[in-house]
């Protein structure tokens, strides 16, 4: 009983040795073959079909709510885009877009030293207010003198008027005197002629010679008051004269009264608009020229300068809605709508224009400045301590179709 245990594990033994050696011979022949039926990495090679493999990968649940999922991403995203496109056709847009606002330069319109400063820095002041005084010494004195000589050439008109009516009194006088001496003589001629007429036995001739020299006595004196008459006419044409010549010193001395009131008057800087000063860096004792930058005034008011590509001005116009986002509160969503185009791109009013006609010609997309206004109520909503100030960065939208 025993032997046969021993036996049959012997046979078994051999059996499995045989087995090894059958699946050694197998491999060997797997190597040397190039058809085999096994893989570099000793897996099976799956000859499926794409088809079959996605048939195959989507039996599982798993996987098929990935590629539900993967089909309705799709379709949003070809839906969205299509939704953006009809919509972002609608509008043309820059960010290069910039707040502008009024900016009145300050500079003296006269000479001298300041004496004292009224306002600081960042102020907010109101038209008319007092910014600065400059020293008014010299241009007082050049206002007295000019105030003299309006009141010298006022009272030279009056003399030469009071002249103008003494040279008519006389002309009147010397007239009357003419039409006077004028009827002696004509007195005189008639008693010579009568005289004459008579005979020589009825007239001494004595007395008929007194009788013509009287008549011509007479016609002298005529003529000598007539000449005294045209005389005095003349002096009233010189008197007239006179006047005008005065009055046209009046006025210019009333000018020049003008010109040092002006000048006085420029001695105190003034803010031509209402706003905030900045760039104000004066202090009492600063010796200020005119011309001479002096300080700047930013008004409330503002606007929008958008620099569109001139490809995108094509449906563009006047009155078209706006919406204007500002950087800094990027939040808050502004109306606007177009005010008006610049006459010219930007380049062309640059510092030196573009000069194309030469050899080496590069095309280059111009942009064109346009100006944007708010609405009247576009800041309701928004921050009331907001300072939007010029310079800003904004972002422009233009709705240029319904």
């Amino acid at each position: 009983m025993a032997d046969d245990r021993r036996t049959d594990d012997a046979n078994h033994s051999d059996a499995e040795d045989g087995d090894r050696e059958d699946q050694d011979s197998q491999k060997d022949h797997g190597s040397t073959d190039g058809d085999g039926p096994d893989t570099d990495d000793g897996e099976p090679e799956d000859d499926r079909t794409a088809k079959e493999k996605v048939s195959g990968w989507l039996e599982t649940p798993k996987h098929r709510v990935i590629a539900i999922i993967a089909v309705v991403v799709v379709i949003a995203l070809v839906i969205g885009a299509i939704v953006w496109w009809s919509q972002a056709r609608k509008w043309q847009s820059t960010e290069n877009a910039y707040i502008r606002g009024p900016v009145a330069r300050l500079s003296p319109g006269v000479s001298g030293n300041v004496t004292q400063v009224f306002v600081v820095d960042n102020q907010i002041v109101r038209a008319g207010q007092p910014l600065a005084a400059i020293s008014v010494g010299s241009y007082e004195v050049a206002l007295r003198q000019a105030e003299a000589e309006v009141a010298t050439a006022q009272a030279q008109v009056q003399q030469s008027q009071a002249a103008l009516v003494t040279a008519r009194a006389q002309v009147r006088q010397a007239a009357a005197t003419a039409r006077a001496r004028d009827a002696e003589a004509i007195a005189a001629d008639r008693d010579y002629r009568r005289y004459a007429s008579l005979s020589a036995g009825a007239v001494a001739e004595a007395q008929r010679d007194r009788a013509r020299a009287s008549a011509q006595s007479a016609v002298e004196t005529a003529r000598a008051a007539d000449e005294t008459t045209r005389a005095q006419e003349a002096r009233i044409g010189q008197a007239v004269a006179d006047i005008a010549a005065a009055r046209a010193r009046v006025k210019q001395a009333e000018a020049a009264l003008a010109n040092a009131r002006l000048r006085r008057g420029d001695a105190m800087v003034v803010a031509p608009i209402s706003g905030r000063v900045t760039q104000f860096d004066i202090e009492p004792g600063d010796y200020l020229a005119p011309g001479q930058p002096l300080a700047a005034i930013v008004g409330p008011a503002r606007w929008v300068e958008a620099n569109f590509k001139e490809d995108q001005l094509r449906l563009m116009r006047r009155g078209q809605a706006v919406e204007i986002t500002i950087a800094a509160w990027s939040d808050f969503e502004l109306a606007g709508y177009i005010d008006s185009f610049q006459a010219g791109s930007g380049a062309q009013f640059s510092a030196l224009p573009p000069q194309n006609a030469t050899g080496n010609w590069v095309k280059t997309v111009q942009r064109v400045p346009v100006k944007i206004r708010f609405r009247e109520h576009a800041f309701r909503e928004f921050p009331a301590k907001a300072d939007v100030v010029p310079g800003l960065s904004v972002t422009a939208s233009v709705r240029v179709m319904p």
